[in-house]
């Protein structure tokens, strides 16, 4: 009898256990069952998160264990890539190469300059123009020559700045400072956007000549970007056939005094009126002086003569040679095409 309680007590005690371990088995099944339906269900029910996570790029921090959310999926985005992130993308471009530029263009080595030297420009049809004249056309003709053949006009300013020339590079001057200069010329210079220097006799503008440039006519042209005012001395190109060029037994200080403070004069009543610096001076009747040399050379960037040729720069901008240019003879005359 004790046996058979024992035997029972026993039993008893075993079926507890097994039920017991049968118990906690469909604990554990039950509870990943929860744990997979909330994983699953968090993927659906909170878009927010997970459109947070692609935009801001607080993905990162989950991003090796979780595929993209299901915006991604319904796309038809390979859920095997991660999801953009913004802050790569800054950072992409951010790194990104930058544009190539335009390479410099490369100067010549050139160091010729063709001058070209006119004086005045008229209407009609050249019948009553000298050596010294061209016409309106005939001047229009001579840009478009120009242009059809590459060449580029500077201006003094621009030589004197140390600007390279370029392979064709051409100088127009005017001489005297006619007022067709500026009611003839300058339009055509206007119409071809060419750049041009005038040469002038002051006197005639201050003593108000009529056939000669006024000082609101220098301001204009001045203003425009395409025309330099120069001297061509005060008084001495019209009043003394030698120009610049000492007189016989004139002393060397008598000779400053005569002429330096006529060029001073012409310097200071352009640079006044015009408000732009005088660099370029045309000596009168193409006549040079060594005893000017210095003075020329302090006060002017630039000086040219009549001697006629194209004017090799290698050597300074000084004493250069120019071509005479009227309406009796084209400009392929003088200039290579």
């Amino acid at each position: 009898m004790g046996m058979m309680r024992k035997v029972t007590l026993f039993l008893s005690l075993f079926s507890l256990l097994f039920l017991l371990a049968a118990c906690q088995s469909a604990g554990s099944s039950v509870s990943g069952a929860v744990s997979s339906g909330n994983t699953s269900s968090g993927t659906t029910s909170s878009p927010s998160t997970s459109g947070s996570s692609s935009s801001n790029g607080s993905a990162s921090s989950g991003g090796s264990s979780a595929p993209s959310g299901s915006g991604s999926a319904s796309s038809g985005t390979d859920s095997s890539q991660p999801p953009a992130q913004s802050g790569d993308a800054s950072q992409s471009s951010s790194q990104s190469e930058p544009e190539p530029q335009p390479e410099p263009v490369k100067p010549s080595n050139n160091h010729t300059l063709y001058i070209l030297m006119y004086h005045s420009v008229v209407d009609g049809d050249g019948s009553n123009c000298n050596d010294w004249m061209t016409t309106t056309q005939r001047f229009r003709e001579d840009l478009q020559w120009l242009k059809d053949h590459g060449y580029t006009t500077l201006l003094p300013s621009e030589l004197e700045n140390g600007a390279s020339l370029p392979e064709k590079a051409v100088l127009i001057t005017f001489d005297d400072g006619y007022a067709n200069n500026y009611t003839q010329a300058f339009p055509v210079l206007k119409e071809f956007q060419a750049k041009a220097v005038i040469s002038m006799i002051v006197r005639r503008t201050v003593d108000g000549k009529p056939d000669f440039l006024t000082w609101d006519m220098c301001r204009e042209m001045a203003n425009s970007g395409l025309v330099e005012i120069g001297s061509h001395t005060y008084d001495h190109h019209a009043n003394d056939p030698r120009g610049i060029k000492r007189m016989n037994g004139e002393s060397r200080k008598d000779y400053e005094a005569r002429i330096f403070s006529d060029l001073e004069k012409s310097i200071s009543l352009i640079e006044e009126n015009v408000g732009k610096p005088v660099t370029f001076f045309a000596y009168p009747h193409g006549q040079t002086e060594p005893w000017a040399s210095d003075f020329l050379k302090e006060h002017f960037a630039m000086t040219v003569t009549t001697q006629h040729g194209p004017a090799n720069v290698s050597h300074g901008l000084y004493d250069l040679s120019r071509h005479n240019i009227n309406f009796k003879e084209p400009l392929s005359k003088y200039l290579p095409a």
